[in-house]
């Protein structure tokens, strides 16, 4: 179901979550039945009914064009009586008035549809509520005439369709105003268009294009305009833009401002933007939930008007959002999360599509969608990816949750320790304090699902503990994605403990190839275009992404030219870690000459913070008298610190700029113009050599026999390309790159660097 297609079909789920969801936000965790626990206690009740009970009815019933159906649990037609059983946990009177009025909401629409199906006057109505720990049922039973149901089915339906028949509207305009779209700068140059026709057919044909195109060539502006033009001719229905890095997001917003920008028409486009919990909150020291935050309170009731007005406005970035919450009083992350049911675009980090059970995901799979990803700077999604398929035990974490638990959640995790303790046994002390298992911990495996479990009971006993805001809740998070983990657990992971003999340790499960798991959420998309300026070698990228064998690869030729950039290896300098403290002084002289000849803003980038905290100290002498000011990336910064750093590059014209390569400043930034002149990059990028890398190597060479290119030449160089892809951001501009390490010059590297560099 697509942004504002009608839908032919409609689960009364949907219908009553949509129109008959009442009250406040609740965010506390309250342990809920997994899906399979739920369809095992249905069972049990059906049980236990006599042999002309039916189970699972199939109930459905057209008002105005939509078809509404679902199924009903079970009919009893002794009792004449449809039941509605719900699973829970727990005591019976703990359940919020407003989910049970959701669940009767459910029961009294089945009870319609029976009821207009079979031509009864009236019928009975029952919602059980079923204790899966003593399997103890917990009846609630009404009658209710068929009047009366008809009635308040069709209030909850008009509100539905009302709201469609709007989204329809908007998208008969939508298609129309895309068939006149015309390109925001009139023509494409070149290799835009290149890229933009690669897009345009993988959306007609449902395939993946992968598009290296170099930095400055107006990748976003070419894969949102052509996918776009696409939607009214093709089956694509959503655009989910995403990103990787936080920086990126702010591109492709503007890009959608710029296609949107008919100051004559009213724009039936529908733009929104995702933003992490932690940053969109407008209450941090509050909980989530509506005795305590007001834009918790009353979510639900207020969310009607909320969303209507939300769907005026062409694109929801997070000053919109946050514009609603304050005229509404109603949360804007959880409003975003709603919108994003009701859009045509969503820019988001990558892992509301990629990650465990993502919302963008979800949504695709509920509704049918057939969305095109536009995944940006995709060559970060091979890291990310791991980093969503991989958990972590922190056995610090541990031991500070063991203090202050509560006795029976204190037993479970001293449980953990000594299984923790007993591994600990069998490993033999290393010169690193690292080891690598042969085989998953079974004795932990068994003690942190024995955790989780009594966690779960303590909770349903005790929701409101104090011991949801303590180390023991982080601890039972990371003990259920453990165990997410261990279902998934292949060839294609690993598992390692770090800091042994320290207290601690840290146990990793980790995935080392994420292409199988990247690859089975991006089959829900009906195309795809992933794209960057560094997917060379495209076999690299293909094979760790889990691309289809198909997939398009397209070669963006540059818009620049090699008199734009003037490219400089230092051949002489070696930055490897044991030559660092020999090339901090003709480093610095390269920068400082270079400075005097082509005074303005430069950027250096460094291998790590060490190698540039101990070059600062030699530059600020350097420079000392020549006016130009050093601004330096540090450790801990915050995204406003970062905002802070950047603008500065757009306002003055004297910084020397020190970050680290692979960070927040070298890559997704953009710095036009006499922004930034020119760049240095002291390293190859290569990542760290440690037990952890040299075994992804190993695992490389036995997979794809390219094992140290695949660790360390090809993700280093990477990092390298997008570094300098700071400097030349359009082809008017002019600049320098100094590669600062004489390996720059061997063939293997050189061949990797851009061709029109050279």
């Amino acid at each position: 179901m697509s942004a504002g297609s009608k839908p032919k079909t409609v689960a009364i789920r949907t219908l009553v979550e949509f129109a008959a969801k009442s009250g406040s936000l609740d965010r506390r965790f309250t342990p809920a039945p997994s899906g399979q626990e739920g369809i095992e206690g249905h069972q049990k009740v059906s049980a236990k009914r006599h042999q002309d009970y039916q189970a699972e009815l199939s109930l459905s019933i057209t008002y105005g064009d939509i078809t509404f159906r679902g199924r009903a649990d079970g009919y009893d037609p002794q009792r004449h009586c449809i039941e509605e059983i719900k699973t829970f946990y727990g005591d019976v009177e703990r359940i919020p008035a407003n989910h049970r009025e959701l669940h009767w909401a459910q029961a009294k629409c089945y009870g319609w549809l029976y009821c207009a199906q079979h031509g009864c006057e009236e019928i009975n109505l029952t919602l059980i509520y079923f204790e899966l720990a003593d399997e103890q049922e917990y009846p609630l039973e009404e009658t209710w005439s068929a009047d009366e149901l008809k009635q308040y089915f069709e209030q909850l339906a008009e509100q539905y369709c009302a709201w469609q028949d709007q989204l329809s509207l908007r998208q008969q305009q939508l298609h129309h105003w895309l068939e006149q779209l015309q390109f925001p700068y009139g023509t494409m140059h070149p290799a835009q268009r290149v890229m933009a026709e690669a897009v345009y057919k993988a959306a007609a044909t449902g395939r993946v294009v992968m598009a290296e195109a170099p930095t400055g060539t107006g990748k976003t502006l070419a894969a949102l305009f052509p996918t776009l033009k696409a939607m009214p001719r093709t089956p694509v229905d959503k655009i989910f833009y995403l990103t990787a890095k936080t920086t990126a997001k702010q591109l492709a917003l503007d890009n959608i401002e710029l296609i949107a920008s008919d100051k004559t028409h009213p724009v039936p486009l529908r733009a929104l933007e995702l933003t992490a919990q932690e940053k969109s909150c407008l209450e941090p020291d509050k909980k989530c939930r509506g005795d305590s935050c007001p834009y918790a309170l009353d979510f639900y009731s207020k969310l009607a008007a909320a969303r209507q007005a939300a769907c005026a406005i062409p694109l929801l970035d997070k000053q919109a959002l946050n514009q609603l919450a304050a005229q509404f009083t109603i949360c804007p992350f959880y409003l975003g999360m709603e919108m994003a049911r009701w859009v045509d675009i969503v820019v988001a980090d990558v892992n509301y599509y990629f990650d465990g059970t993502p919302l963008l995901l979800g949504l695709t799979i509920e509704f049918e969608w057939k969305p095109c990803l536009l995944v940006d700077e995709s060559h970060n999604l091979i890291e990310r990816g791991r980093s969503m398929y991989s958990a972590e035990l922190d056995r610090a974490r541990l031991l500070s949750a063991k203090k202050i638990a509560p006795e029976p959640i204190k037993k479970s995790l001293e449980k953990i320790n000594k299984a923790w303790l007993s591994l600990l046994k069998g490993i033999p002390a290393t010169a690193d304090n690292y080891m690598r298992l042969a085989l998953l911990p079974e004795k932990l495996g068994m003690a942190l699902e024995e955790f989780t479990n009594r966690y779960i009971e303590f909770l349903q006993q005790n929701p409101d503990h104090p011991i949801q805001d303590s180390p023991a809740q982080d601890c039972f998070f990371a003990a259920l994605n453990y165990q997410r983990i261990v279902e998934i657990f292949d060839e294609d992971f690993c598992v390692d403990m770090q800091a042994i003999g320290t207290k601690a340790e840290i146990l990793t499960l980790r995935n080392l190839v994420p292409a199988r798991h990247l690859a089975a959420r991006l089959n829900f998309a009906h195309c795809a275009c992933y794209f960057s300026a560094t997917l060379h070698p495209a076999h690299y990228y293909q094979t760790l992404l889990g691309l289809p064998d198909d997939s398009v690869h397209v070669k963006v030729p540059s818009p620049f030219h090699k008199q734009q950039l003037s490219v400089n290896i230092a051949n002489h300098l070696s930055t490897r870690f044991r030559d660092r403290a020999a090339a901090i002084k003709p480093l610095c002289d390269i920068v400082y000459q270079q400075l005097q000849q082509t005074p303005g803003n430069a950027l250096v980038f460094f291998s790590s913070y060490e190698f540039l905290q101990q070059t600062e100290t030699y530059l600020r002498a350097q420079l000392g008298e020549t006016g130009i000011e050093l601004v330096v990336q540090s450790r801990y910064m915050s995204e406003q610190d970062r905002e802070i750093f950047i603008e500065q590059f757009n306002r003055q014209d004297n910084l020397l700029g020190l970050a680290v390569l692979g960070g927040a400043f070298s890559e997704g930034i953009d710095l036009a113009g006499d922004a930034l002149k020119g760049a240095f990059i002291a390293t190859l990028g290569l990542p760290q050599i440690n037990p952890i890398n040299e075994h992804l190597r190993t695992i490389m060479q036995d997979k794809f026999g390219q094992g140290y290119d695949f660790t360390y030449t090809y993700p280093g160089i990477q990092k390298v390309i997008q570094a300098a892809g700071r400097v030349i951001r359009t082809t008017s501009d002019n600049g320098y790159v100094w590669l600062l390490d004489q390996r720059f010059n061997q063939a293997a590297i050189k061949s990797l660097l851009p061709e029109w560099w050279f």
